[in-house]
């Protein structure tokens, strides 16, 4: 039997349908939104484009025996998902953007913040047809499920 292996980084995005879970993604943005948090930097990637890549691969022959990553190739900085998540807090008129603080300290470690971690996106196009969105975007749309 053909084994394909799909690795993700921390999984966020809005969830299905607009039902709220429990999971610790949901949780932990909800935490940076109310300010009980530092927003943080994260090799991410959405659950839409994860799901995705499940269905491609297990319908492309040319996924036997491979392994995908399944992320952003590069860190996106706290300030910039915190600036995401601000501006639907504001938009929505719930909430109080002006909570939501950023750890500034973490430069990445080894790798820097914005530098490229990983390789992931050229093959995960060229065999399963799947690009993974912004991370910006990504957290725009789960703010505002959580907030609207």
């Amino acid at each position: 039997v053909p084994l394909t292996v799909l690795c993700p980084s921390f999984v966020f995005g809005p969830p299905s349908d607009g039902v709220m879970s429990n999971s610790y993604s949901l949780s932990l943005v909800g935490q940076w939104i109310r300010g009980e948090s530092e927003v943080q930097s994260r090799l991410c990637v959405d659950v839409r484009d994860a799901a995705l890549a499940h269905v491609r691969a297990g319908t492309s022959d040319a996924a036997n025996g491979k392994r995908y990553i399944l992320s952003s190739e590069a860190r996106l900085s706290s300030l910039d998902v915190g600036k995401a998540l601000a501006e639907i807090v504001e938009n929505s008129g719930i909430g109080d953007a002006s909570r939501i603080r950023c750890d500034t300290l973490f430069d990445g470690g080894a790798i820097k913040i914005g530098e490229r971690e990983v390789e992931a996106s050229e093959l995960l196009e060229k065999d399963l047809g799947v690009v993974c969105r912004p991370t910006e975007e990504t957290m725009r749309d789960m703010a505002k499920t959580m907030l609207l």
